[in-house]
């Protein structure tokens, strides 16, 4: 709280293409290390049952989550990120970035060990669960996932593992774009934060 984290009244995007009017903004926080490696000391203490060979983070947040937690575990880390697209974005509701995959040799790195899918904010759970797959493809097997916070919009069935383990809950809800009331009403969207510019970049909404 004391870092202005937790935004509100406004008008986001998230990267599953749903609308909302919150936003809990991790890069008030990651600057500070002494911060970060005292909040992934408590992740992982939480994710210590689990017993993790590896913990695999969807770039950019969970990437440092993944990094500074593994490190108190005294496992190994790696990170997805969003598959190179194909073709323009599509300008139709859902994702508005590809799914993530596992590169750079890190598919090896999760065959056959247990793995715990990490990342820094769960919004609506979507780049958690396609981290999930991308494990689950590279023959890893998932024994569960964390983060430093949640929305309360996914449980562990949404994110698609058996367990799901997180420091806070912030109570942010979220509905589809063609649901959503702050674009009826003409509220901008905002491009600073979240998935806005990506949203604006391929609708044309006013930001």
């Amino acid at each position: 709280m004391a870092a202005g984290a937790i935004l509100s009244d406004d008008h986001f995007v998230y990267v599953s293409g749903d609308h909302g009017a919150g936003w809990v903004d991790k890069d008030a926080v990651f600057p500070d290390t002494a911060v970060v490696d005292r909040l992934c000391g408590w992740l992982a203490d939480v994710l210590a049952p689990m017993a993790p060979d590896v913990l695999c983070g969807p770039a950019v947040g969970g990437l440092v989550t993944a990094q500074w937690t593994a490190r108190h575990l005294g496992c190994l880390s790696v990170f997805a990120e969003h598959r190179a697209a194909s073709a323009a974005p599509a300008a139709g509701p859902g994702p508005v970035r590809p799914p993530f995959e596992l590169r750079r040799g890190y598919d090896r790195l999760v065959a056959g060990k247990r793995v715990v899918v990490v990342d820094d904010i769960v919004n609506t759970g979507l780049s958690t669960r396609q981290t999930v797959a991308a494990v689950q493809a590279a023959g890893g097997t998932v024994v569960g996932a964390g983060a430093l916070a949640t929305r309360g919009n996914a449980g562990p069935a949404d994110l698609g593992a058996d367990d799901f383990a997180f420091l806070l809950e912030v109570r942010i809800p979220s509905w589809p774009a063609a649901d959503c009331h702050l674009c009826r009403a003409g509220v901008p969207v905002n491009t600073r934060y979240a998935h806005g510019a990506d949203f604006v970049a391929t609708h044309g909404w006013p930001g």
